[in-house]
């Protein structure tokens, strides 16, 4: 029964006609403080639009803050750390699954930074994390990032991670993209049949590279995105994902890029 519940609740995370997950993280105020686009509530409801925005991520204040606006999914992120901190790879629990509930959460997530000090600290927070959600019926998003020395090895290394992940449970993750788009399907091969794997957008980058992803997602049949600067930063965020939305349903693998792309793409740079 609760395998059907985090089913159900997972759908409303995903666009009908798309079958793809977009998703808007907005849980960045509490490791790097306040941010242009998510200082104010109302910075947010202004482009918080439920036909365009599959769900958000938030903590639990922000969402509180936000009452019943969104109309989409609602996940409620349940670790952090300052980036101010001595040790920022380690997140820390600072909420529970019954809080999120409370608020009426589809979702939880939980991020972990993997490094040789924090892996074994992760897998129990993981296995912990995903026992108390599927309890209640809630799936569990996992943002997965490699912090180790690479050498090399980029993909191997969170292979690996994502491996772990899933063997505990998750229900889908949440990982950067390769330098390379071309390698997603390496990095998402045995995993993505099961387990619904969405990229991370990263720091603010042009508009352009935000697009290209996103095709990327559609020509390798992946999960969807899960992106917040690149979304909330930009002068006119629900612009950017409606053109996000429109490139999912269209299910074109290549476009030309440049003509979708808003102007702000060289006013950034200027």
């Amino acid at each position: 029964m609760t395998e059907m519940a985090r089913k159900r609740r997972w759908s409303r995370f995903i666009d009908r006609q798309s079958g793809k997950a977009l998703i808007v993280p907005i849980d960045h105020g509490l490791t790097m403080g306040p941010l242009e686009g998510l200082n104010r509530v109302e910075e947010v409801l202004r482009w918080l639009n439920p036909d365009v925005v599959t769900g958000i991520v938030a903590h639990k204040g922000f969402a509180q803050r936000l009452g019943g606006a969104p109309g989409c999914g609602l996940m409620i992120h349940l670790n952090g750390s300052l980036n101010v901190g001595e040790t920022p790879d380690f997140k820390r629990m600072v909420t529970s699954v019954e809080a999120a509930l409370r608020l009426g959460a589809d979702a939880v997530s939980i991020q972990t930074n993997f490094s040789a000090a924090t892996a074994d600290h992760n897998l129990q927070l993981i296995g912990q994390v995903v026992d108390q959600a599927h309890a209640f019926g809630l799936p569990v998003l996992n943002m997965v990032y490699d912090k180790g020395p690479l050498q090399g090895k980029e993909l191997t290394h969170l292979r690996h991670f994502m491996r772990a992940a899933v063997e505990l449970g998750v229900d889908a993750l949440k990982v950067a993209a390769p330098e390379d788009l071309n390698r997603i399907p390496e990095l998402v091969d045995g995993i993505q049949e099961h387990t619904p794997v969405l990229f991370a957008g990263g720091a603010l980058a042009d508009e352009l590279s935000l697009l290209e992803l996103a095709a990327a997602v559609v020509r390798h049949d992946t999960g969807g995105i899960c992106v917040g600067r690149n979304v909330f930063q930009r002068p006119n965020p629900l612009s950017t994902m409606t053109r996000l939305r429109d490139l999912f349903r269209r299910g074109v693998p290549t476009m030309d890029f440049s003509r979708l792309a808003q102007p702000e793409a060289a006013e950034l740079e200027n």
